[in-house]
């Protein structure tokens, strides 16, 4: 039977890229680990979960326009 595990949710921005990462861990001290180092790029919300081997799908819906330009006056 498997194990609990922990789950670490977290995303990054900037203006060229946004990335949602799901990261598993297996204890304790890797996941505090792995928050101080998401401490130290400055990433202060993450989602914890603890549960049993996930499967995950994604589905993702984007919608682009293009942007006007502001116009100066």
């Amino acid at each position: 039977m498997a194990s609990d595990r922990f789950f670490l949710i977290y995303q990054e921005a900037s203006d060229e890229e946004c990335l949602l990462t799901i990261q598993p861990y297996n204890n304790q001290q890797e996941l505090a680990e792995a928050i101080h180092h998401l401490s130290a790029k400055e990433v202060e919300e993450y989602t914890i979960i603890k549960g049993k081997k996930m499967k995950a799908t994604l589905k993702l819906s984007v919608d682009l326009t293009e942007a006007e330009e502001a116009e100066e006056e």
